[in-house]
């Protein structure tokens, strides 16, 4: 997620700023991404507890995905919307659910996988502003950086969803982490 995440926000507000149509709506898309984050950690954690925390996980990077894409292909009032609503409504909620998972998959000390889990979203946030940077440089877009962190963030969802089939495998009487309480 960090190497997505970190770069969502700037690529909205870019698209938002060097749009004529939309240049003027900035405040409101920022309210519009504002009340979407507003629930999203509570809503998030609810779907984690209905069909497990990684299955989550992959529809919330999914949905994250679809916002980062409609950010750069489809800018217009109604696309920036949606991509405000997908980015604001999953950002904090794929946080919360990794740590969740990442908890429940820990085999001995959540404390450690917790404190990997931070230093790898933290390198995230480092590598993937820097690697936007320098492609837009070349480019001079945010376009194919945008939908990079999109794939990224489909690719994250894969790895959930394979990691959520693993423990299933290991563990006959569950099928999904965080479906049902801790024994």
């Amino acid at each position: 997620m960090g190497v997505a995440g970190k770069c969502d926000s700037v690529k909205l507000v870019t698209s938002v700023r060097t749009s004529v149509e939309l240049h003027a709506l900035e405040t409101w898309i920022w309210v519009l991404f504002g009340f979407a984050a507003v629930p999203s950690v509570a809503v998030w954690s609810w779907i984690g507890v209905r069909i497990g925390a990684l299955t989550a996980f992959a529809l919330a990077c999914l949905a994250e995905a679809l916002g980062v894409a409609a950010s750069v292909e489809w800018v217009t009032v109604a696309g920036i919307c949606l991509s405000a609503v997908l980015l604001g409504g999953t950002f904090m909620g794929i946080t919360a659910l990794g740590l969740v998972a990442g908890r429940q998959l820990s085999s001995g000390d959540p404390q450690r996988a917790i404190g990997l889990m931070t230093a790898s979203f933290a390198l995230g946030q480092m590598i993937g502003p820097t690697a936007a940077g320098f492609l837009f440089d070349s480019l001079g877009s945010l376009r194919i950086p945008s939908l990079l962190a999109a794939g990224a963030l489909v690719v994250a969802g894969g790895l959930a969803v394979a990691a959520g089939r693993a423990v299933a495998a290991d563990v006959p009487d569950r099928t999904s982490i965080g479906s049902e309480a801790e024994p």
